[in-house]
């Protein structure tokens, strides 16, 4: 007789209220979908708010993941066994089987890789949705070369000017930089507390700046002087204050006037423009202070090409490119809730955290 599987996770219903399931209901894939026994997520401080600041609910909670393969479709490029990681869809109206922070998940296949020996599986739970967050500012964004690649003859080649990132110490800041490096980018101008600072230059910070120093746009501004720039001619806010004032308008003060701004979050100020982590399919969200659905169309070009910047980063993972912290949550599903919200109210200040599976 074969044994029940049980499903534990996280959700939010109808009525943003969030909790804990558990019951028997294995979610089930569509064609070209996997069905993957999670073994960590990855936490973001998403998994609430795109709930409460974008209004995807009800769903599971959870995007980013690592496991093993338990059902894949016929003719498919995986296998029952396999070890893969990736994320899965977003947007209004996302069904319940793309959370991963429960048992049993559903991925596309075109969302998932597998996991080479280099890469930890905690690790891997953790990494694709702040590298392509990353990776779509780098290359969709700025359009710097990617990694590896030449410069010459690229629209747009930035040799030789600075890029800016605020808050480098924050995950997709830490992918951002270690991108930047590889692609050529230089100099590399950070903002951070003084304690990581001799982190991120090993990551391939040129200058680090402390972003509590009352003289830190003057220091960055002198430095720039220095490279002949007025001001910071492509800047990348990984804080993401969504009042528009703090670390968004520290970069605004610091960068020229027809500088590219780039923003973690939606801005008052509109010369920020957001990164998305999934590019490939349209979005629909709820924005506050906008009275209807919005529906951010898809850009399968610029997804390819953050794709193409993450498999470099997953190829080189260990030697080039890593996140310098992970934690692991094991324990109860309530308690892991109340991780998820304090990620989501204030943030981890470093490091990521991944929550293994099962939960009790």
């Amino acid at each position: 007789m074969a044994t029940k599987l049980y499903n534990v996770g996280l959700n939010v219903d109808e009525n943003l209220t969030f909790g804990v399931f558990r019951d028997e209901n294995i979610p089930t894939p569509g064609d070209d979908e996997l069905l993957i026994e999670t073994l960590y997520s990855g936490a973001n401080p998403a998994d609430i708010k795109h709930s409460t600041h974008l209004g995807i609910y009800p769903t599971r909670l959870g995007y980013d993941f690592f496991g093993k393969v338990i059902k894949a479709p016929s003719g498919s490029a995986f296998h029952v066994g396999d070890s893969v990681a990736g994320y899965t869809p977003t947007g209004i109206g996302r069904p319940a089987k793309y959370g991963t922070h429960q048992s049993y998940l559903v991925c596309p296949e075109k969302m998932a890789f597998v996991v080479p020996e280099n890469l930890p599986p905690d690790h891997a739970a953790c990494l694709k949705v702040v590298a392509m967050t990353a990776a779509d500012a780098l290359y969709n964004l700025f359009k710097l070369p990617l990694p590896g690649k030449s410069t010459q003859g690229l629209p747009g080649n930035i040799t030789g000017k600075p890029l800016l990132i605020w808050g480098a110490s924050t995950s997709v800041g830490i992918c951002a930089i270690q991108l930047a490096k590889a692609s050529g980018v230089f100099p590399i101008l950070v903002s951070a507390s003084s304690e990581r600072h001799a982190l991120l230059s090993e990551l391939g910070a040129t200058y680090c700046f402390d972003y509590k120093s009352p003289s830190v746009i003057e220091d960055i501004k002198a430095v720039l002087k220095n490279w002949d720039f007025d001001g910071v001619p492509y800047a990348f806010d990984t804080v993401g204050s969504p009042s528009g004032v703090g670390s968004a308008q520290m970069v605004a003060s610091c960068a020229s006037d027809d500088a590219i701004l780039v923003s973690v979050v939606v801005q008052k100020d509109r010369r920020f423009l957001m990164p998305l982590a999934v590019t490939d399919e349209d979005v629909t969200l709820r924005i506050p202070g906008v009275p209807h659905r919005i529906t951010i169309p898809a850009r399968k070009e610029d997804h390819q090409r953050a794709l193409n910047a993450l498999q470099w980063a997953v190829n080189n993972y260990g030697s080039q490119f890593r996140l310098v912290s992970v934690d692991v949550f094991k324990g109860r599903a309530e308690d892991a809730l109340v991780e998820l919200k304090i990620l989501a109210d204030k943030g981890r200040g470093f490091g990521k955290l991944a929550i293994m599976h099962p939960l009790q």
